[in-house]
């Protein structure tokens, strides 16, 4: 009987890490527009290439997953063009090492009359890669 216990919370346990550190590949971002505008234009640059995101509207909310890249090289960032003809970029993730899993959010604040977004951002790295 002992044994049998042992073998179903081993089981449970083994279960429970495979479902826990299975999703957790890549970098899950988190786009949230609190203006009162919709924002068009953003394009994530990524090591793998460039992503345009579609149009957010007010108080909506976009996400996406990005696959680092094999090599690690480059870095991820968001950029957006301000209608007086520049752009802004923000940092998100300077490790693209496939080791490194995270999540990212970036919230839209406010606009100003040049289109310049006040932008508050946060984000997270992990390594669940324990068998190398």
């Amino acid at each position: 009987m002992k044994k049998i216990s042992i073998v179903i919370i081993l089981g449970i346990i083994g279960v429970s890490c495979f479902f826990l550190f299975s999703g957790n590949e890549g970098f899950s971002l988190k786009i949230v527009n609190h203006t009162n505008k919709k924002i068009t234009g953003l394009i994530l640059t990524t090591p793998k290439g460039d992503i345009k995101i579609p149009k957010i509207l007010q108080d909506e909310v976009y996400k996406l997953k990005v696959m680092p890249s094999s090599d690690g090289s480059g870095s991820i960032y968001l950029q957006y063009k301000v209608e007086e003809g520049g752009a802004q970029t923000i940092g998100i993730n300077g490790l693209t090492n496939k080791k490194y899993h995270g999540k990212a959010e970036i919230v839209f604040k406010t606009i100003d009359e040049s289109g310049t977004i006040s932008v508050e951002s946060s984000s997270s790295i992990s390594n669940y890669n324990f068998f190398d």
